[in-house]
């Protein structure tokens, strides 16, 4: 299935989802669909929109202080509490958890490709992902779940070529860390700190590679929207838009 009709999709509903010792991510019920024959229609879609992104933003939102929570129980193991939070990434989510965090992930993506498509300097919409992984395989591997999934816009990769040509061994770089910007631009400060110069005002779509000492592994998803809420989440999982594809980036 193509990734744009996997976000149509799935994106129609944010299910309540259990979590472990009868905690929910999500306390409130679904969205109401609209109904297409009421003569304020333009209104109620307007009003069914607004909800379902407070919704997935409370998805998202109460899943970060689940796993603050768990955290601070865990003894926050690990740099910043970094084991502590995969740990609870690989034992506290259901299935029917991690449905609902991609349906709320898919649903605010959505609207910022409305956001993004309808705005006339593209101010709005904007979406970036932060990959923490444990080597250069699994970070690449989030990076084209998530981006194929979301129907991201796809770039050039950057931090694995020396001089122009691939790296030998991009295993040996050990843990790894990739930014992925969909507004296609690094800040000046980033530009001077890369020594990449000019070369640094990417395409939409572009990543940067770096190598990574901390303990965290997953993703933070940060999304701009016209209500100037302030949303980034995470961190979430690396697999959670995992599926049997094998094509290359």
């Amino acid at each position: 299935a193509s990734a744009s009709a996997s976000a149509s999709a799935s994106a129609s509903t944010v299910a309540a989802a259990p979590l472990h010792q009868h905690t929910t991510i999500l306390h409130s019920s679904s969205p109401s669909s609209v109904d297409n024959n009421d003569s304020s229609k333009s209104t109620s879609t307007s009003t069914s929109t607004t909800s379902m992104i407070t919704q997935a933003t409370n998805v998202l939102s109460n899943f970060d202080s689940l796993q603050q929570q768990f955290i601070q129980s865990d003894g926050s193991q690990g740099m910043g509490g970094g084991t502590s939070a995969l740990t609870f990434l690989q034992t506290k989510l259901s299935p029917n958890d991690k449905q609902s965090l991609r349906n709320a992930v898919l649903i605010l993506t959505n609207e910022a490709h409305q956001q993004r498509a309808t705005s006339e300097r593209q101010e709005y919409g904007r979406i970036m992902l932060g990959i923490c992984a444990e080597n250069v395989a699994e970070g690449l591997m989030g990076l084209k779940t998530w981006v194929d999934a979301l129907a991201l816009p796809r770039g050039l990769l950057h931090g694995l070529d020396v001089d122009g040509r691939p790296m030998e061994n991009p295993e040996s770089l050990g843990s790894v860390y990739l930014k992925y910007n969909t507004g296609g631009c690094m800040t000046f400060s980033e530009m001077r700190r890369t020594g990449m110069g000019f070369d640094a005002l990417w395409r939409p779509g572009d990543v940067v590679l770096e190598t990574y000492d901390g303990d965290f592994r997953g993703i933070y998803f940060n999304v701009e929207l016209d209500d100037g809420v302030f949303r980034q989440f995470g961190v979430l999982p690396t697999d959670l838009f995992l599926e049997e594809d094998e094509d290359d980036w």
